[in-house]
């Protein structure tokens, strides 16, 4: 999505948008229509119907089977959309196979496609076998109900009042604690929002603050008790949900796509993207990822010195 914003100047968008944006690519179709291939309520799929058409890339058009009817529309904007995404989509896929090889990566994407298929997430095209549906138009929307399911499940554990948001926080909490300033770089959002989230999650007695043995005028966000039961229990959603998988696919299946997934995760260096990198540094992304490790005061620092490398001394 960063680079169909960032290099094609798509704006507004959002992963939500991706299963819709799909759909109509394959033909015009009404908003009772994307509701039972997406699997929701006509008010769900109407509200994010209505985001896609503000952002300027789907129209209303008259339903030439009845004049009364309204059908959607790709706008000329949508459809430059789609086929910039299937490009790049194209892209993404071509590099995947060179990591871990075109036959895991063709049975990775079938795989994927199946259960994508049997969870009704509304992206498989009519018609189109599942080995050529690409990966990059698999990941977003299963993703997002993977996001779903597991806070479900751990609703059921008693953890009834999470929110998607808590994981911005959650996922970044290590055996050492977690930094605000950090985690607010790393997302790409002020630090006013993370520690409102934070803030959240300790009147749900989930997080503590804690002074910060590096520093004694910062913070480190710690699990309580309650919140070490939320990290127990959110692992035994995970393995339910690889059940659930399981029952889609296959135990052997399921294992031989978990371990591609792993490898190409691990082939992309998503952890380590900047400091194993032995190429041409991308500086933006240096910066990003400097500045997710050292945080601000950290990052103005070594600006200073960058700038006047002779004030370093040993």
């Amino acid at each position: 999505m960063t680079t169909l914003q960032d290099e094609c100047g798509h704006r507004g968008l959002r992963l939500s948008f991706a299963p819709y944006i799909t759909l109509l690519t394959a033909g015009d179709k009404r908003v009772s229509e994307l509701a039972d291939i997406l699997g929701i309520s006509r008010q769900a799929c109407n509200q994010a119907v209505k985001q896609i058409e503000s952002a300027g890339y789907i129209t209303r058009t008259a339903d030439p089977e009845d004049g009364r009817a309204k059908q959607l529309t790709l706008s000329a904007r949508g459809a430059e959309l789609s086929s910039d995404g299937q490009r790049i989509t194209g892209q993404l896929d071509r590099q995947f196979a060179e990591l871990v090889g075109a036959q895991r990566f063709a049975d990775t994407c079938e795989l994927l496609a199946r259960i994508t298929t049997a969870l009704s997430l509304g992206l498989a095209i009519p018609r189109q076998p599942l080995s050529n549906i690409q990966m990059g138009a698999l990941l977003p929307r299963l993703s997002d109900y993977i996001m779903h399911r597991l806070m479900e499940l751990n609703r059921e554990k008693g953890h009834a009042r999470l929110k998607l948001s808590f994981g911005q926080v959650l996922t970044a909490i290590g055996p050492g604690g977690g930094r605000i300033q950090q985690m607010a770089a790393m997302h790409d959002v002020s630090k006013q929002a993370i520690s409102a989230i934070a803030t959240e999650l300790e009147e749900l007695d989930y997080l503590q603050r804690q002074t910060d043995p590096l520093d004694a005028r910062q913070v480190v966000l710690q699990f309580t008790a309650r919140g070490q039961a939320l990290i127990a229990d959110s692992v035994a959603s995970v393995d339910q949900l690889s059940e659930e998988f399981a029952a889609i696919v296959g135990k052997a299946a399921l294992k031989r796509m978990t371990a591609t997934l792993y490898d190409l995760y691990r082939g992309l260096h998503l952890e380590q993207d900047i400091f194993e990198h032995t190429g041409t540094v991308d500086i933006r992304l240096l910066a990003r990822q400097l500045r997710q490790q050292l945080g601000d005061q950290g990052s103005q620092a070594l600006a200073r010195l960058l700038l006047n490398p002779s004030r370093v001394t040993r």
